[in-house]
């Protein structure tokens, strides 16, 4: 079953997840059935808006078929599946199936692992499966429609919550009484001016002098993480009790 992928990725974890599904969805014969796979990466419980920016301008004027996945940092993925939902639907697109799945936090490092790893063998089993069953659906005939916001966040526990909600807290009432806005570093010294960081960067926040825009920068670390040279680091305030609260394994989710 042929599909059209679009994703949001700046660290490639969706993709992977992507490439996962379409695998799946291949095994099976829709003849010429052609559904959208939207990918979106979750930021703060949410669509992101360099992903809404990037998808503005594809419609569907024949109420398509289209398969949604958040891909989230092992905390939560709120709101984002609805988000997504809302905006494939506004676009005349129908969402007939929606999934989230874990990939490694954009400030997972080797001192604060966030979802390291993944997705690993497991969740790419789990992708296939999806696209597999997303498949069948629309091979049989079955276009229904599915309600994003029905799928729930596997749940953390409680005290981890609620110690990271009381960060979350101490945090916002900082940036009020001193508002800063981080953005990675870069070390002059480590760099050997190969360019990759600029290439990868989603929202243009790097310049060709490697200065950062701040105002652009979204913190995606999707320059951080494809330096071969480790000349730019981001240390996120969020990355310690992120590590700390939500190390428990969550499992891939979905509904069809």
């Amino acid at each position: 079953m042929e599909s059209e992928i679009l994703y949001f990725s700046p660290t490639g974890g969706g993709r992977k997840v992507t490439e996962a599904i379409r695998r799946g969805m291949e095994t099976i014969d829709g003849g010429n059935i052609v559904p959208c796979i939207f990918v979106i990466p979750v930021y703060g419980g949410h669509m992101p808006e360099p992903a809404k920016r990037k998808f503005n301008d594809v419609l569907s004027q024949d109420g398509c078929p289209a398969v949604l996945v958040a891909v989230y940092g092992n905390r939560a993925f709120e709101n984002a599946l609805t988000d997504l939902d809302a905006f494939v639907r506004e676009r005349g697109f129908n969402p007939v199936a929606a999934g989230a799945f874990v990939c490694e936090h954009s400030y997972s490092t080797e001192e604060t692992p966030i979802a390291a790893g993944r997705p690993d063998a497991d969740d790419m089993k789990a992708a296939e499966e999806f696209g597999r069953q997303v498949g069948e659906k629309l091979a049989s005939g079955d276009f229904s429609s599915v309600d994003a916001g029905v799928l729930k966040d596997e749940p953390s526990p409680e005290e981890s919550v609620k110690r990271f909600s009381a960060f979350v807290s101490e945090f916002r009432a900082s940036q009020e009484a001193k508002p800063h806005k981080l953005v990675p570093k870069y070390d002059r010294e480590l760099c050997t001016g190969c360019g990759i960081c600029v290439s990868v960067c989603p929202a243009g926040a790097l310049r060709d002098d490697y200065s950062i825009d701040a105002s652009l920068c979204i913190n995606c670390c999707a320059c951080v993480k494809s330096c071969p040279a480790g000349a730019l680091d981001f240390k996120s305030p969020f990355a310690v009790p992120l590590s700390e609260n939500f190390s428990l394994r969550k499992s891939p989710r979905w509904i069809l």
